[in-house]
């Protein structure tokens, strides 16, 4: 579990701790307690152990996952069914003369949660099966793991020209562009400053599982230096490289990533498109220029 994905998660915390503290609270307002003769310790184990055990899978969860729809409706469904298991342990300490709908209640709470459940966990298969696919397919159908970049998990530049020299031939045989986009991380180095090198690897891995799952499945998706990114897009013309450039950009720039004031990136980004004579060397230095126009001080794209 991580502790700072916590943080992400104060909102939520507060609906919980405000949950339990109106269940305890109306219970004990509207309950009179037993006499301590009449308890039963083994349902009070029981019912207790429930109790805890719903706790923990709750705080385990916003404890080890980022904020999303599944998140959320874990949350929902977990949170639901500790109150119900709530409910049910109090029932042992206290008795509801005038309010005998409570304990009709408890148990409706417990079915809602594990109807949520259900739907969160179908959603969460198919989350982990989206990522699955996008680890096992992002180096398209090369294979070389000595050639991987160790921060990011991403293939490193030298197998990019690899594979760029592989595809020119083939383009050159079969006359079919391929396309290829390059980001680099805004004023990264200012993050890398303000919280260290190990926060700021944290922050490129996270870069890149974000471009994984905003690519397609035949993309390939490398790290070329420090924060510059190169994707290669194959049996992509040229109309199509900038719409998904256009669409990698926003997602960088939607997602908050983990930090303790949850960073928000934006990138230099630039496209080419393989033109017949055109080598691979000669493509990753038309998009380096196109990047340093833009770093330039009066660089409108800048």
């Amino acid at each position: 579990m991580n502790s700072r994905f916590a943080l992400l998660h104060r909102p939520l915390f507060v609906i919980m701790a405000l949950c339990i503290s109106v269940t305890l609270s109306l219970t004990s307002y509207l309950g009179v307690a037993k006499p301590f003769s009449s308890f039963d310790w083994i349902d009070v184990l029981g019912e207790g152990g429930m109790t805890l055990v719903t706790l923990f899978w709750l705080l385990a969860t916003l404890f080890s996952r980022l904020k999303g729809r599944v998140t959320n409706l874990l949350f929902i469904g977990l949170l639901a069914m500790h109150l119900s298991m709530l409910l049910d342990l109090l029932d042992e300490f206290w008795t509801y003369p005038n309010s005998g709908w409570i304990t009709t209640f408890e148990s409706i709470p417990a079915t809602l949660g594990m109807m949520v459940m259900s739907v969160a966990l179908y959603h969460w298969h198919h989350e982990q099966i989206s990522i699955n696919d996008k680890l096992q397919q992002r180096e398209r159908f090369y294979r070389d793991h000595s050639l991987t970049d160790f921060v990011t998990g991403l293939y490193s530049a030298a197998y990019m020209k690899q594979q760029l020299n592989r595809e020119v031939q083939l383009s050159e045989q079969h006359a079919q562009p391929f396309s290829l986009l390059m980001f680099d991380l805004k004023q990264f180095d200012q993050l890398n400053n303000q919280y260290g090198t190990r926060q700021a690897d944290d922050i490129l891995r996270q870069v890149a599982e974000c471009m994984q799952l905003n690519c397609r499945p035949t993309d390939l998706i490398c790290r070329f230096a420090s924060d510059r990114f190169i994707v290669f897009l194959p049996a992509t013309p040229a109309c199509t490289a900038p719409v998904m450039m256009h669409h990698l950009q926003c997602s960088l720039t939607h997602t908050r990533f983990k930090t303790p004031n949850e960073t928000q990136l934006s990138a230099y980004s630039s496209h080419v498109t393989w033109q017949k004579g055109h080598t691979g060397e000669q493509l990753i230095e038309q998009l380096c220029q196109q990047l340093a126009v833009q770093k330039l001080p009066n660089s409108v794209a800048a």
